[in-house]
């Protein structure tokens, strides 16, 4: 019960209490007053009529006389009986009222119950006794005047009463104020919102509490700016060349093992490695300096020119004059039209002033069946050959047929009207309950002409580049709940950033969830944590529709951008997944455990469970477990197999 709502009913009943203490002790002294008003009334009375009368009770006609007097004074309506009797006790004159009274209540009459005293006087004829008159009071006059006496004391009671609750309420009010603020702050604290309590309480007691509050809010924010800005300086060390501010060889070898790992999103890409001809020689006549100026320089023009791509494309710094750069999803005409202009842009940097080539570009295609090692044997033989042509680049291989945009529409547009896909499913394994969290889907479309399924990394980008993206999340959506009717799994659907960005699937999204508000609490969706950067607003949105219909929220690729940090405190999903990036070989790589403890710790703080993908083996997911990631996801637990309904 509140502390408002108890110290309100204590009021009530406490001046309950003494109302009905006041009122008895009124009732019992006006009642005892009003019977000594009645007794000196009767008394009076019957001393002045016996003395009036005396004279004529013995006389002959004396005994008209003296009931003259008796109806004169009894009609006065204060009396309830008067009587003479004669000295032989016989009755002469009786007069009697009703025991009523119009203006109060019967009810009032019986509960008090007024029984006014009788007087007696005899009536003298000299020395003889001639009788004997008695009088009584009538008792309406007492229960009128208690009758009025207490009701003037119940409403003024009430008029009290009333008053001293306001006042009260008003008291509780200031009292309590502090507690709701603090309690409110609290839990602000526990959302990772640190703003402090700027209301001065009045009771000096709870000014102590607040000043504690504050003060707890500072730490804790400090703590927690202490622990981001830790993960930053440790993702900067492990990951970043401090020269050009870009990842470093580290990096570039998780990044690439997480993409040939075959759970990828993109399935295939490029690898484009640059190497820096000048360097040796700037080195050399120039001294280091100049050639930390033209390392800098060649890396301000890739960045340059990676900012113009419109797809996913990660620059790496991986040795000293080598720079590497992983363009995924893009066609070979594409990365031919790129590999010119960069060949161009880096050519413009001559430190040396002789004319020849400042950088050899080598690209090879990756794939998720080829290995890290077979891959960058192609690229640096694309690299070597390369420097023996006078354009500067090459490619290691061609690219098989790629489909135009009008083909892909056609494919695509059957794909949207079969409304069917073969859902896969994964399970997030919990390594302490020993049974999956919740399953990841993954859909996988087949080509209507060849009966054969499209490869993701080509129907994805395909899908963005003719902005078809929401209509194929909105046909995976739709069948993964279809299955959830005869299923009693928990299962994710992948939304991409730019379905989120999407008003009208969003819309619809809201319609739909709402449609099958049963199935909502199994239901759970994974998003790009690139999502909170590109688009904030739109994200926040998403998830706060998503998790009010009572879903799950998951962002995926955990540690990857640093700057999504910020976005995890509004959004507060119910799990991050760490980027595979990080959990790949982690038992062999003592930063990377560094790095991904930081980013649980953050997590924690933000009561956010964590998730780690891409697990491939009992050393990594014991590594992992020590690292408190409790939740695990990878070829070690299961591969993502076909979903089959029912238990």
């Amino acid at each position: 019960m509140k502390l408002s709502t108890q110290l309100s009913v204590s009021l009530l009943i406490f001046l309950l209490a003494v109302f009905a203490g006041s009122f008895f002790i009124n009732v019992k002294m006006t009642k005892e007053y009003v019977n000594e008003q009645l007794a000196t009334h009767a008394q009076d009375t019957a001393t002045s009529l016996g003395l009036a009368m005396a004279p004529y009770i013995t006389q002959e006609n004396g005994q008209a006389v003296a009931e003259t007097m008796v109806n004169a004074i009894f009609d006065r309506g204060y009396y309830q009986t008067i009587s003479v009797k004669d000295a032989s006790g016989n009755t002469l004159i009786i007069r009697q009222n009703p025991n009523k009274i119009d203006t109060v209540p019967s009810w009032f009459t019986e509960a008090i119950h007024v029984t006014p005293p009788v007087k007696n006087t005899e009536l003298n004829d000299g020395w003889t006794m001639a009788g004997q008159l008695t009088v009584q009071s009538h008792p309406g006059l007492a229960n009128e005047k208690l009758w009025d006496s207490i009701t003037q004391s119940a409403l003024m009671f009430f008029i009290a009463f009333v008053i001293a609750y306001l006042v009260l309420l008003v008291i509780i009010r200031q009292i309590t104020k502090p507690l709701e603020i603090v309690t409110q702050k609290i839990g602000d604290i526990q959302n990772q919102k640190f703003s402090e309590i700027d209301y001065q309480p009045f009771t000096k007691e709870f000014s102590f509490i607040t000043l504690a509050v504050n003060k707890l809010s500072r730490a804790v924010e400090s703590m927690f700016k202490e622990l981001t800005a830790r993960a930053e300086q440790f993702k900067a060390i492990a990951y970043g060349d401090s020269l050009t501010g870009l990842s470093n060889r580290n990096a570039f070898n998780r990044h690439m093992n997480a993409l040939l790992s075959g759970t990828a999103t993109v399935e295939q890409g490029y690898v484009v490695l640059i190497r820096l001809t000048q360097l040796a020689r700037v080195n050399n006549l120039l001294g280091g300096a100049e050639g930390d100026e033209y390392v800098s320089a060649a890396a301000k023009k890739l960045k340059l020119a990676a900012m113009q791509f419109p797809d996913k494309v990660t620059l790496f710094r991986v040795s000293g004059s080598d720079f590497a750069i992983l363009m995924e999803a893009v066609s070979q005409q594409e990365c031919e039209k790129r590999l010119k202009s960069l060949s161009d842009e880096m050519n413009k940097i001559d430190f040396l002033k002789d004319g020849d080539k400042t950088a050899w570009i080598g690209a090879a295609k990756y794939t998720s069946e080829n290995s890290f090692t077979e891959v960058m044997e192609k690229a640096d033989s694309a690299l070597l050959a390369a420097t023996k042509l006078d354009r500067g680049w090459q490619f290691a291989s061609e690219l098989t047929f790629i489909h135009s945009n009008t083909e892909w529409r056609e494919r695509l547009n059957n794909i949207l009207l079969q409304q069917y896909a073969d859902i896969l499913i994964q399970p997030i394994f919990s390594t302490e309950n020993k049974a999956p969290c919740y399953y990841e889907g993954f859909a996988r479309f087949k080509d209507v002409s060849t009966n054969t399924d499209i490869p993701m990394s080509q129907l994805i980008p395909a899908s963005e580049r003719l902005h078809l993206i929401p209509q194929v999340d909105r046909l995976v959506t739709s069948l993964v709940v279809s299955k959830l009717m005869a299923s009693p799994h928990t299962v994710a659907v992948n939304i991409a950033t730019a379905s989120i960005a999407n008003a009208e699937f969003c819309q619809w999204l809201g319609g739909y969830l709402l449609e099958h508000k049963s199935l909502c609490d199994r239901l759970a969706f994974e998003i790009e944590d690139s999502a909170i950067i590109y688009y904030r607003e739109a994200t926040l949105k998403f998830c706060d529709m998503v998790k009010k219909a009572g879903c799950t929220i998951t962002i995926e690729h955990f540690g990857d951008n640093l700057a999504s940090l910020s976005g995890l405190r509004a959004i507060q999903p119910d799990f991050v997944k760490i980027s595979g990036k990080l959990t790949k070989d982690i038992h062999e790589d003592k930063d990377n455990q560094l790095f991904v403890s930081s980013l649980v710790s953050i997590a924690n703080g933000l009561h956010i469970k964590v998730i780690a993908e891409l697990v491939e083996s009992e050393l990594e997911s014991n590594t992992l477990s020590k690292l408190q990631v409790v939740y695990q996801q990878g070829y070690h637990f299961a591969k993502p197999t076909a979903w089959r309904l029912g238990k």
